[in-house]
């Protein structure tokens, strides 16, 4: 009897091991989406750039410098991020007795400069900082963060349970 509830108790730390998992990957796309749409805001500020620039050769052109090396430094955080995505699944359940996995650090690098998202402008209120007391779940699709109270994902669309 005690062999069968050991059994038990393994399984459903492997599960709450597979659900910590899942919800650290779905964070983790979460912010790679973030960051995709920093940098497509940056490309349509650069297009525009480029258009205006095309449209009034004699006005002066400004820097751009400093926006594409905002790009390059998101593109580095989402390729940091896919890394931390592999680790995180790379990991294995140990059950109870044996060593734990390693545990992930966190990505150590500066975050780049935030442009605000284009998301942020569509007047949709952020549903992640009004949750009561900071409780927030994840998409299970999109893994945007979200209050608990959310029935529905605002950016995908996707029901939660």
């Amino acid at each position: 009897m005690s062999d069968f509830f050991g059994k038990l108790k393994s399984g459903a730390g492997k599960v709450a091991f597979d659900a910590d998992k899942m919800g650290r990957v779905n964070k983790a796309k979460g912010e790679i989406g973030k960051y995709k749409q920093q940098i497509d805001a940056l490309y349509l500020k650069l297009g525009e750039i480029t258009y205006n620039q095309f449209a009034n050769p004699n006005s002066a052109a400004p820097d751009i410098t400093e926006m594409c090396q905002t790009v390059t430094d998101l593109n580095h955080q989402i390729a940091a991020k896919n890394e931390e995505i592999q680790r995180i699944n790379a990991e294995t359940y140990a059950p109870q007795g044996a060593p734990a996995p390693a545990p992930v650090s966190p990505v150590t690098q500066a975050p780049p400069p935030v442009m605000p998202a284009p998301a942020a402008a569509s007047g949709m209120p952020d549903t992640a900082s009004a949750a009561p007391g900071g409780a927030t779940k994840f998409c299970t699709n999109c893994g945007k963060e979200m209050a608990v109270a959310v029935k529905f994902c605002p950016d995908c669309g996707t029901k939660m349970a």
